[in-house]
């Protein structure tokens, strides 16, 4: 059974990077033993940029440990992932990832209850703040994306507490296949997949209105996607 093994929070701060840049942003949170949710979120964390990031469908970030110590061995990261973050991940999580948690999924974890509802779509922030050109990237081509969910059911999350599934409507959805509808070529999409998506209640909008564009795309046959070849993030 999945476990929460980090939680974290974080106020949005000005990074001074090595390059001389500075980066305004929450992306690298703390652990704490444990937080208070409402639905827009953990109660003390903030995001950086309002415009792409928060609200209720983005009201929580979690990402799997196995994501995590991928994305540390593919880019050299040296850091304690269940300590800080550089991806900005509300909960670090046992045994779940992009290939076993889907869209619509019901958790409950304490006394909250959440519902999966997108894939991350990574920014650039992503390559900035880790000060790796590749991260943006690796991320992507990898589906090693995490997912947010929407709280259902407010209350406290404790470090330790177990997810317990209480609902899969739409096993087809995982977050890796969800993530690839954006990732791959217009042109290469699992139309009846890209349908189901489109027609999943519990999908956000706002990811809904990227794949829409892709469906665009692919009725041309083309070879860009949301995430390359386009100015779409």
């Amino acid at each position: 059974m999945s476990q929460i093994l980090a939680v974290k929070i974080t106020g949005a701060t000005t990074l001074t990077l090595l390059n001389g840049n500075q980066l305004y942003t929450a992306i690298r949170k703390q652990a704490v033993p444990q937080v208070t949710l409402n639905t827009l979120g953990p109660i003390g964390d903030e995001v950086g940029d309002k415009t792409h990031h928060g609200g209720i469908d983005k009201a929580v970030f979690f990402n799997g440990q196995k994501t995590l110590e991928k994305l540390t061995a593919l880019l050299g990261l040296e850091y304690d992932y269940l300590q800080d973050s550089r991806f900005g991940e509300n909960f670090v999580v046992s045994e779940l990832d992009e290939e076993n948690v889907c869209v619509g999924d019901q958790f409950r974890i304490g006394e909250v209850l959440v519902e999966v509802c997108q894939p991350r779509k990574p920014c650039n922030t992503l390559s900035k703040n880790t000060e790796n050109n590749d991260t943006r990237k690796v991320v992507v081509e990898q589906s090693l994306v995490g997912w947010y969910a929407r709280v259902l059911q407010t209350g406290v999350i404790h470090q330790g507490d177990r997810l317990i599934l209480l609902a899969r409507p739409y096993p087809k959805l995982t977050i890796k296949a969800v993530h690839q509808l954006l990732a791959q070529p217009a042109k290469t999409l699992n139309t009846t997949l890209l349908e189901q998506a489109l027609d999943c209640p519990s999908l956000a909008e706002g990811y809904k209105k990227t794949l829409r564009k892709q469906a665009e795309k692919n009725a041309l046959h083309s070879d860009e996607s949301a995430f390359f070849n386009t100015s779409e993030f």
